[in-house]
């Protein structure tokens, strides 16, 4: 343990335990209930996400507890590995609703993340821009105050939505010669993985990894999803034997067995404007309809390049919520990520 002080509060410190992974999900639903009524993650999928490769826990996490009550975690903080180029690191901070107007706290846990900057810098190729990334919930001011006092910047905006299922949605039509056959996860993953890449390459804010780094992070998702991760929600949309675009669902979100979420969604630039994607919203709503669902939600960025925003608002997708995406630039260089079409 080390100590720390704010304001007049004193806390100690250490890095968390696969043990703590119940103790920081109920930190993190205790702000999420506060400002959007519902659990954000459960303690077993929390665990699982703290055993993927991206994470040392010992190294890459930080638990704040109240020196008053030892057992009272208070604020949490965690860098995720960027993995190659190296040209980003994220911030992910927490602290208890309670300690909303406590900054000190707030600025210990941004810079505690902070001193993990050079590692990647390190890494990344020389001459090229170097940015911290962070997110926090827009009626989150707290959390949006304390990333824009450490000199981070708004550059976008994220939407969650979310389409009520009280109706069965609409049959889909889907264009000649499109078909729908099982996918099999294990067998054709990286046929996925590779259509992924492709399909968000004109997307805001898209780096390009190496194929093995890409596979490998859809291995570590795979596997925290644990009881979440049901392959007859994976409608991949096919045209002979080329893959052309997907819906990925997970059934339950944070436990919640009446709500569904798109994990994934895209398609092919090539295939765009003929009505697959709709026709794959509106087949996976039906089938989770079927299942008893009553709502399903997606993230997006607001301002998408696409123009995917247009298929989710066809498709009964209305916006909730809203996050806001934050940047601070580490080391100016050439800038290799996604900015714009052009």
């Amino acid at each position: 343990m080390q100590a720390a002080s704010s304001n007049k509060t004193h806390y100690v410190t250490r890095a968390a335990t696969l043990a703590d992974a119940k103790l920081a999900a109920a930190l993190f639903n205790r702000r999420s209930q506060k400002y959007y009524g519902q659990d954000q993650i459960q303690a077993d999928a929390l665990a699982r996400h703290w055993e993927s490769d991206d994470i040392v826990l010992n190294r890459d996490t930080q638990l704040f507890f109240c020196a008053a009550n030892g057992d009272e975690l208070v604020g949490y903080a965690c860098v995720v590995d960027p993995r190659k180029p190296y040209v980003e690191i994220t911030y992910q901070v927490a602290a208890d609703p309670d300690a909303d107007n406590d900054e000190a706290l707030w600025d210990a846990m941004i810079e505690w993340c902070a001193r993990k900057d050079s590692s990647v810098i390190d890494k990344s190729p020389e001459g090229v821009a170097v940015h911290a990334r962070a997110s926090a919930l827009a009626e989150d001011v707290a959390r949006c105050t304390a990333y824009e006092r450490n000199g981070f910047r708004r550059v976008r905006v994220e939407n969650h939505l979310r389409a009520e299922l009280d109706r069965m949605p609409p049959e889909p039509i889907w264009p000649e010669g499109i078909t729908l056959p099982p996918f099999d996860v294990e067998r054709e993953l990286p046929a996925l993985v590779a259509l992924d890449q492709e399909v968000f390459r004109d997307h805001w804010g898209h780096v390009e990894r190496p194929f093995e780094e890409e596979l490998r992070g859809w291995k570590e998702w795979i596997h925290s999803l644990g009881g979440d991760l049901d392959p007859a929600l994976w409608f991949v949309a096919r045209k002979d034997d080329e893959l052309v675009g997907y819906a990925i669902c997970e059934p339950s979100i944070a436990g919640d067995t009446t709500r569904a979420y798109v994990a994934g969604f895209g398609v092919r630039a090539a295939f765009r404007r003929r009505g697959i994607g709709l026709a794959l919203l509106h087949h996976a709503f039906r089938i989770l309809k079927e299942r008893g669902r009553t709502a399903v939600e997606l993230d997006m960025d607001s301002e998408n390049l696409t123009g995917a925003s247009r298929v989710y608002e066809r498709a009964g997708m209305v916006p909730t919520r809203q996050m806001i995406l934050y940047e601070k630039l580490l080391r100016d260089g050439t800038d290799i990520t996604v900015r714009s079409l052009g």
